[in-house]
Order: C-alpha cells, then sequence, then structure tokens
C-alpha cells in the first residue's frame, strides 16, 4: 500500500496493536521521510549519532489497559518524542538477549520503571506527573484531599495512566522544530486516532508542542498545557513555603498546574 492508502485505513483502526502496526507501515511507505526524521545528531561537540532509521517506531499507550480503563477518570500524558538517538548504541534486548529491531522498540518497559520511583531525578518529573494524575482521577475526593496524595496513592494513579510520543520515530534530548512539526503535519490522521481508541477525559501535554491537534478531538475531552516535567524554575519563580510536596520546585508546578485546572473549569 501506498502512504496514503495506509493512513486512510489507519483512520478506522480500532485497537492500538493495529493502528501500531499501519503506522510501523507507514513509516517503511512514506518518501522524502528525511524531512520528518532526526539526522545526524552531535553532543557537546564530540559524539556524532547517525540519523534515526526510517522504520524506527517507539511504542507506547498503556502500562495496565484493564487500570486505565477502570479509572473514575482516564488521564492521557501526552509528550513529543522518546529520546532514542542517543541510546540506540546500547540496543535494547528482548528476554533470550536479542536485540530488538528498530520498528519494535518500546516505551512501555521504560514506563514500567518510571513508575516506581517517584524521586529518581532532580526535576522530580515522576512526582510531578503522579500529582497531577491523582488530583484529576479522584473527582470525589475534596480538593485539598486531591492536591496531596501519599506515595502509593501516586504510584497507582501513574500505573493507571496511559502515555504518548507525538513523534513515534523517536528523537534527541532536545526537539528539532522543523522536523516534529513536519511529522506531527504528516502522520496527524495517526495521532488523532490513538487519542479516540484511549478515550481520555482528560490529556496533560508534557510541554509546549506548537501543533495544535484539538480541532480533530472530542470536545468532551479536557486539555491541560503545562510545561515540561524536566524544568526547573528559576529561584525567584520557587514556592517560599511549598505546599504540595516538600521539594519546591515540585510545589511551583503543582500550584502552576491548580491553576491550568481551574481554567479548564470554566
Amino acid at each position: 500500500m501506498t502512504f496514503e492508502e495506509i493512513k486512510e485505513e489507519a483512520k478506522s483502526a480500532e485497537t492500538l496493536e493495529k493502528l501500531f502496526s499501519l503506522w510501523k507501515q507507514a513509516h517503511a511507505a512514506e518518501a522524502n521521510y528525511e524531512e520528518t526524521t532526526v539526522s545526524y545528531w552531535t553532543y557537546k561537540r564530540k559524539e556524532k549519532y547517525p540519523p534515526i532509521e526510517q522504520k524506527s517506531f517507539v511504542a507506547d499507550g498503556y502500562i495496565s489497559e484493564d487500570e486505565y480503563n477502570s479509572s473514575e477518570k482516564k488521564v492521557l500524558f501526552v509528550l513529543r518524542e522518546a529520546n532514542i538517538v542517543m541510546y540506540r548504541k546500547d540496543e535494547m534486548k528482548d528476554s533470550k538477549g536479542k536485540s530488538i529491531e528498530e520498528d519494535k522498540r518500546s516505551q512501555l518497559g521504560f514506563y514500567k520503571w518510571f513508575i516506581n520511583d517517584l524521586k529518581s531525578n532532580r526535576p522530580k518529573q515522576q512526582e510531578k506527573m503522579a500529582r497531577m494524575a491523582y488530583y484529576l482521577q479522584h473527582p470525589e475526593l475534596s480538593k485539598e484531599e486531591r492536591k496531596k496524595p501519599n506515595e502509593e496513592g501516586m504510584k497507582k494513579a501513574l500505573a493507571s495512566c496511559a502515555y504518548m510520543n507525538l513523534n513515534k520515530r523517536g528523537g534527541g534530548p532536545f526537539v528539532d522544530w522543523q522536523v516534529f512539526e513536519k511529522y506531527i503535519e504528516k502522520y496527524k490522521a495517526f495521532i488523532v486516532r490513538q487519542i479516540k481508541i484511549m478515550k481520555p477525559d482528560y490529556i496533560v501535554y508534557v510541554g509546549p508542542n506548537r501543533v495544535d491537534i484539538s480541532a480533530s478531538l472530542d470536545s468532551q475531552i479536557k486539555e491541560i498545557s503545562m510545561w515540561h516535567t524536566s524544568y526547573r524554575m528559576k529561584g525567584q519563580e520557587r514556592s517560599k513555603n511549598p505546599q504540595y510536596g516538600l521539594d519546591k520546585n515540585v510545589d511551583c508546578y503543582m500550584r502552576k498546574f491548580f491553576e491550568k485546572v481551574k481554567e479548564n473549569e470554566r
């Protein structure tokens, strides 16, 4: 099939498995794929990494589809792209130690690791996402209760979310906006279909993506656009007396999130 034929079929895919199969075929069939693919990447002017392969496909989605679908409110985190350009030399291995082919890469294993340690990096990305997820998933609680989950509640919240990268080929540690925007425009039908299959109640955009897909989505979905969770605010922007978590950076991030939620509810 041609790229356009694959895209048309993808619009009616009913499962992520079927959609991802077609998405991989579209990657392989795409003409002039270099325009939508991260090319040579130089890190600190020392190491040079080759372009991401045309057939590269980084799967994402649910950690547990059952837990996601049983949530009072289904939360989907939408990110820009998986940082794979620097890590392909340490190619992932399957259970038998065999290298995983470039069209079978997946972030699902990363997400399972991701939820186990809420404080594993300095910006505390997991904790921020966990607090946002818990707040949105529990409308039955008071607002103050939702703002102050315990660690067990946060881990459970993360495990019952879904996660999605817009650029399924993958990228580097920093976004090449020209490439990224061309990829999103070309694969917009696939992106919209994935969201429709997962049927979230909330979409939290982790970092601005500059590409508006809202017009193509169900109007009942509530969208919240946040800073990237790795963003560490300057000292003067941080809370002097943190209320939500002991970390001032986390507290500042969450206060911004609560402002966004309030705007969304108007």
